[in-house]
């Protein structure tokens, strides 16, 4: 660099200047680009880990089809199997003659307009009801209606929910040849402990509504949990000991989206339609896409 001194006889000279090193400032400066070649290096290897790029869970329609069809219908299965969902949920009840049809609620009510319970009727008085121009289903139609093509997550409901209905159940997913494709679930734990004991080759899931501690010790293949108690740290205890995740019940735009691009193994929603659009836009994310949705979702 050239500097301008003025001289003794009243001239400017121009003379050039030495180069001062900065030996810190070089130093740092390798350091960073060192620092920023090992980032990009580690990021490139492990990105997929760091931002979760794989979008792996699964999507199991609530009461067979959730808002897609009628609920618990076998129209609701097929439906919920066309829109891309890999499992159903679905409620069992017993007959007063010892069958199994399928309703949610204590009674008809709301699905049918009759205020009678399954246990109050026979399978003949159940067959004669519609649920938005759909029959009610038995458990062995809704088997026939799933095999080869969904999981069937059988929910052991209500008042007649006992060791006869676990029983029974068993028989018949056995005579349908289906265990693999069928998961027995309750939010009665000791049926759930019944049927590991009794039957170890069924697989079990666990509905929690509550949190407690180390849940991930149940013995059940799968854990249900509700949103407000299903956190990463949750999730990965429960991971550790080799069981699966289920998030239950995922219905808006944003839980589905933060539940999708976390570890769970499927999430229960009634939007399976909408769960599944989510689910491929967030499969064909760029880098910077991810980056910027990890950098949101960590400030809210």
């Amino acid at each position: 660099m050239l500097y301008k001194k003025y001289s003794s006889e009243g001239e400017w000279r121009y003379q050039k200047q030495d180069k001062k090193r900065h030996p810190f400032v070089i130093t740092a400066v390798v350091l960073v680009l060192i620092l920023c070649v090992a980032f990009s290096v580690v990021g490139t290897i492990y990105f997929d880990e760091i931002f979760h790029t794989q979008i792996t869970a699964e999507i199991v329609a609530h009461r067979a089809g959730g808002v897609e069809a009628p609920e618990n219908t076998v129209k609701g299965i097929e439906v919920a199997y066309e829109l891309g969902a890999k499992g159903c949920e679905i409620d069992i009840q017993r007959t007063s003659d010892g069958y199994y049809v399928v309703n949610h609620d204590a009674d008809f009510t709301r699905v049918a307009g009759v205020s009678k319970t399954p246990n109050e009727m026979t399978l003949a008085q159940v067959k004669e009801l519609s649920v938005d121009g759909e029959p009610v289903p038995t458990l062995e139609e809704m088997l026939d209606a799933s095999r080869d093509k969904v999981i069937l997550f059988v929910e052991l409901k209500g008042e007649t929910a006992d060791n006869q209905m676990a029983d029974d159940a068993v028989r018949i997913i056995k005579e349908k040849e289906m265990q693999n494709q069928v998961v027995l679930i309750s939010l009665k734990y000791d049926i759930l402990e019944y049927i590991e004991q009794k039957y170890p080759e069924m697989q079990t899931g666990y509905l929690a509504f509550i949190s407690f501690g180390q849940i991930e010790n149940t013995p059940f293949d799968y854990l249900a949990l509700e949103e407000e108690i299903s956190t990463d740290e949750t999730i990965a205890a429960i991971h550790d000991k080799g069981k699966k995740v289920m998030v239950w019940t995922v219905n808006e735009e944003d839980d589905i989206e933060y539940f999708m691009t976390s570890d769970a193994d499927a999430i229960i929603t009634d939007s399976v339609k909408l769960s599944g659009e989510i689910k491929e836009r967030l499969s064909k994310r760029t880098p910077l896409e991810i980056i910027l949705q990890k950098a949101y979702s960590l400030v809210q």
